[in-house]
């Protein structure tokens, strides 16, 4: 009996050992993927808001030249609006660093606030101007039909990304299910 129990606990010892090794490192390499992720997008709430209304126009029945138009809006608007965000951000935490100190500079951090104003008015005016130039792309109709325009978080940020990424696989692998030959089986069908 000893004979026979002893491997079968070693057994269960070592598969139950692996598991839990398999688990950890499967836990870390999720960990770091959402990290990941998080890390690439470094937009603010005006960039996010931009992209979420220009994502819902994907919902409305737009025409050709209305779709060129908002991508042109998504390319011209999107990167100089996140530039500038992270501009104002890295501003923010040199003006947090200056009140550290024991000895700042008060015309020094004077200086820096009203560059982070100046930077957050510019940001606001981007968006405004991209908004105006969605609404005059869609046209007033469509237009009311994308609002409210609504602040999201970074989680709803990574989903549209990800329907958006799957869209355009949907529509990559159109074309080439039209370009295969047709089969025996789908002649029969």
């Amino acid at each position: 009996m000893r004979f026979v129990l002893f491997p079968l606990i070693v057994l269960m010892v070592m598969a139950g050992i692996a598991l839990a090794e398999n688990q950890e490192k499967t836990e870390k390499s999720r960990e770091g993927f959402k990290k990941e992720r998080v890390a690439r997008i470094k937009s603010g709430k005006y960039s996010r808001m931009l992209m979420s209304t220009l994502q819902k126009t994907g919902q409305l029945d737009l025409t050709d030249q209305q779709k060129t138009n908002v991508r042109q809006i998504k390319g011209a608007y999107i990167r100089p609006i996140i530039s500038e965000e992270n501009e104002s951000r890295a501003l923010q935490r040199k003006f947090m660093t200056q009140l550290q100190k024991s000895d700042f500079n008060t015309s020094e951090m004077k200086t820096t606030a009203k560059e982070i104003d100046s930077a957050n008015a510019k940001i606001a005016d981007m968006f405004i101007d991209g908004i105006a130039a969605l609404r005059e792309a869609v046209g007033p109709e469509n237009y009311a039909k994308l609002t409210p325009v609504t602040r999201i978080d970074r989680n709803t940020l990574i989903k549209l990304k990800e329907q958006q990424t799957a869209r355009t696989q949907e529509q990559a692998a159109e074309p080439d299910a039209k370009k295969k030959p047709k089969t025996k089986s789908d002649k029969s069908e």
